[in-house]
């Protein structure tokens, strides 16, 4: 069992809060009505109601537990009894905690440790902490939690909480061994220990059940760490120790656990005698959830010991369980099993089912939990609204026995109803300013949820982005090098192919990332000078190998009415025109494929017109949606991925234009899309596409400079030295691998310009360029050293932080030949 796992069973079977419970409900009930009791007996009646016999925290319903809660809070809060007050929040904290709102959880146990430090209730203190140190595990957050669990499990030992001890001392091994962290055996020995203690005072089967559980992580741990040789099975729960806990071996679970054995042992027909007659028993139990539940135990048996085709029928008996009785965890989790078996089994159709509907499951879980947190608070506000009912029904009867018993005057009485109505009314306000508040709450926590989805998200695109463009950048260079370095003609054909493939699949990657920006409305539009003809040119000479392999015609017309400059987007002009003219090479098999410019109604006009196989009209609305293709079978005949077209609209649209396609199957397709003119003023000067010519005119122009490349990956630098070299006369480089080095030799040579890679190890290239920036200051140097970043995440944060560390511009990871030697020309001749 993996460490978070065994973990989670921790924190399930020991959760702080208080001690001393008692066990007879009626009677703390009673001693909590009877307000002639003591206030402190009272308080340690209402707080103990939601407690079992060991004083652990264990309601049987939450919204009950909540409302006790809320009331000892009230009750201690009008004594001042700041000890309750304290307790009572760390039980309103634990209720947010089990309705998986931890931020509101998190909250009040930071509360009810600042009003238990100022009483010293050191119970209450060891208490938060804990439940603090369990928020920051879910989270995945060691570095805090596990501080949170040493300092309660050091108060615990203080005050002889030694079962509460054990329990923050076994969260801490679990932290560790999740670190690959030897010192989980160390911690997980300890709590054993405790609780074997434990067990020979008073031998209780919860306390027994976590000492099995800690040994055999134990062993688990020390074979991992080679602290003891490795001669038993890593197993939960052995029947060793099933039999210690008088469980009789005909149970479901010890015959579940034979079945493992007999696996252990190579006896595939005793395994499956034994599985089967476990579910069979199970079945009697007439609970579809433990019948699925003995189901995945043996599936997951099989699966371990490699007889995936065994394990599969059991896997799908517990999926037509788990779906019947709609519980989600459990279906992701056999999803999931069901994509790995199918994929070891080579049914690849099958796995994609699978893998699918797993993440639609985990999807649905998410937005579950989202629902749930906004329900349940639907539910405390209904709850209110009911009792306050009640409290009114019941102050309406006393005033009305009170007017039928009284002498008073008219007026009197009159007067009477009247402070009824302003007391309903006062309620009534009230009431409503309660809700609206509480509506600002669940916005609010929604609000936040969003924010940190978006941040997951972006973190996540900019990781991908470096990770997928660093070795794309490897290739695309390489290809460059062998390009335009001698050798064999039989040789093109292959180079080409590779260029090709190297070139789609930065499209692809680039389509992912847009999309996503569109999605969080980051994506920005320029408008600057363009000339038509040379955006169109430049997606020709692009696309012409492609074209070429196929024995494709590739031409373009631009009408005579067509304006040589307009106002617009040249990037993302472009970015359409290949995504809508590869998608007509990809699916045209022999014939041509024309762009034909025009205008119209104060509208730019682009045909993109291919002879190739043509789209069904009814597919006609829906082909620009995300991930589609005309017909299920596209994909796999011509591959791509279905994001080309939705891209393409995206980027139209966000250009006030429109898109559309005239189309009949078999008889070619014509994509249209139109975006308004805007003519750029008489000395606006285009911004065109630059050629190998002019390129090297730039470079030649610039001799004998000296450049400090920090990058640490090995290709990469070799890439820039070569493509550095081949254009500049006379260049010296030097590299280094890391921002330290680049800011040492910043100080001991005189260079023209550094390229900066962000990503590095020891000092990254923002930390670099800072330093160098105050080293120039310090040093009242007039004229700052020119340094570009070379970036694997083209993010708008990432250019950001590029800019604001001091950076003047950026170069792309993988990047074209103009994007090199472009910014260093514009840098070093300004």
């Amino acid at each position: 069992m993996k460490p978070k796992q065994f973990a989670f069973l921790i924190s399930s079977l020991i959760f702080v809060l208080s001690v001393n419970a008692q066990t007879n409900k009626d009677s703390l009930w009673a001693t909590w009505s009877d307000e002639s009791k003591p206030v402190i007996d009272r308080l340690e009646a209402i707080g103990n109601m939601s407690k079992d016999a060991q004083g652990m925290y264990r309601p049987a319903n939450l919204d009950t537990a909540y409302y006790h809660a809320q009331q000892q809070y009230k009750l201690a809060e009008t004594h001042n009894n700041k000890k309750y007050m304290g307790r009572a929040l760390g039980s309103q904290g634990s209720y947010f905690m089990n309705t998986q709102r931890n931020s509101k959880a998190h909250e009040l146990f930071k509360k009810s440790m600042a009003i238990s430090e100022e009483v010293d209730d050191q119970y209450n203190i060891a208490a938060s902490s804990f439940n603090i140190g369990i928020i920051y595990f879910k989270q995945s957050n060691p570095g805090k939690s596990i501080p949170q669990f040493e300092r309660a499990a050091s108060i615990f030992e203080k005050i002889g909480e030694t079962r509460l001890q054990g329990a923050a001392l076994s969260m801490i091994a679990n932290l560790y061994a999740s670190q690959q962290d030897e010192r989980s055996v160390e911690y997980l020995n300890s709590a054993v220990i405790i609780f074997e203690g434990l067990l020979k005072k008073d031998d209780n089967q919860r306390d027994r059940m976590m000492v099995t559980m800690m040994k055999n992580q134990l062993n688990s741990l020390s074979k991992k760490y080679n602290l003891i040789e490795d001669t038993t099975t890593d197993s939960l729960i052995s029947a060793d120790d099933l039999e210690k806990l008088n469980v009789p071996p005909d149970a479901p679970i010890a015959l579940s656990k034979a079945g493992e054995q007999a696996l252990v042992k190579g006896d595939l027909t005793k395994a499956e005698d034994n599985f089967n007659e476990s579910i069979k028993q199970s079945e009697e139990l007439e609970n579809k959830t433990v019948t699925a539940a003995y189901l995945i135990a043996a599936g997951q048996a099989f699966f371990n010991n490699k007889q995936y085709s065994k394990a599969l029928p059991y896997f799908q008996k517990a999926l037509v369980l788990a779906n019947r009785q709609e519980i989600l965890e459990m279906q992701g989790q056999i999803y999931a099993y069901l994509y790995e078996i199918h994929h070891k089994l080579g049914h690849h159709r099958q796995a994609l089912d699978m893998f699918q509907k797993a993440i639609k499951i985990e999807d649905s879980i998410v937005n579950l939990e989202n629902a749930k947190a906004i329900i349940q608070l639907k539910v405390e506000s209904d709850y209110d609204k009911q009792k306050a009912i009640d409290d009114l029904k019941n102050e309406k009867e006393i005033a009305l026995q009170e007017a039928k018993t009284t002498s008073q005057k008219r007026i009197s009485w009159a007067i009477g109803i009247g402070l009824l109505l302003i007391s309903i009314l006062a309620y009534l306000i009230f009431n409503r300013l309660k809700e609206t508040r509480k509506q600002k709450v669940i916005i609010e926590e929604q609000k936040k949820k969003v924010e940190q989805s978006e941040k997951f998200k972006e973190q996540f695109l900019a990781n991908m982005s470096h990770e997928i463009r660093t070795p794309m950048h490897a290739i695309s260079g390489m290809i460059n090098i062998l390009e335009r370095n001698n050798h064999p003609k039989s040789q093109e054909v292959f180079l080409k192919a590779m260029r090709t493939s190297s070139d789609n699949l930065v499209v692809i990657l680039n389509d992912v990332l847009d999309l996503s920006k569109i999605e969080a409305g980051k994506l920005d539009i320029e408008s600057i000078s363009l000339n038509l003809e040379a955006v169109v040119e430049n997606v020709i000479q692009i696309l012409k190998y492609k074209a070429e392999e196929k024995g494709l015609i590739l031409s373009y017309k631009i009408a005579d009415d067509v304006p040589i400059l307009v106002m617009g987007d040249p990037t993302r002009l472009n970015q359409i025109l290949i995504n809508l003219v590869g998608n007509a090479i990809k699916f045209t098999e022999k014939g041509h494929v024309d762009i034909l410019v025009s205008t119209a109604n104060n509208k730019l006009n682009f045909e993109i017109k291919d002879t190739g196989i043509g789209i069904p009209k009814a597919k006609h609305e829906s082909i620009f949606g995300a991930f589609e293709q005309a017909k299920d079978s596209t994909s796999r005949y011509y591959g791509g991925t279905g994001l080309g077209l939705n891209i393409s609209k995206q980027l139209v649209n966000l250009q006030h234009g429109k898109i559309w396609i005239e189309s009949e199957e078999n008889k070619g397709s014509s994509f249209f899309f139109e975006l308004p003119i805007t003519i750029p003023e008489d000395n606006a000067v285009s911004q065109d596409f630059i050629s190998e010519d002019q390129l090297k005119t730039m470079a030649e122009s610039l001799k004998d400079i000296r450049i400090l490349i920090a990058e640490d990956n090995p290709f990469n630098q070799m890439i820039a030295r070569d493509d550095l070299s081949y254009y500049f006369k006379n260049v010296t480089i030097d590299t280094v691998e890391n921002g330290a080095l680049a800011i040492e030799k910043f100080k001991t040579n005189a260079y023209d310009l550094i390229l900066m890679d962000v990503q590095m190890p020891e000092t990254n290239g923002f930390e670099a360029t800072k330093k160098i920036r105050n080293i120039e200051q310090s040093e009242n140097k007039g004229t700052k050293i020119p340094i570009i970043a070379m970036t694997a995440s083209l993010l708008k944060t990432e250019i950001d932080n590029c800019y604001n560390a001091g950076m003047n511009n950026y170069i792309p990871k993988p990047y074209k030949l103009e994007e090199l030697i472009v910014p260093i020309f514009n840098a070093l001749k300004s």
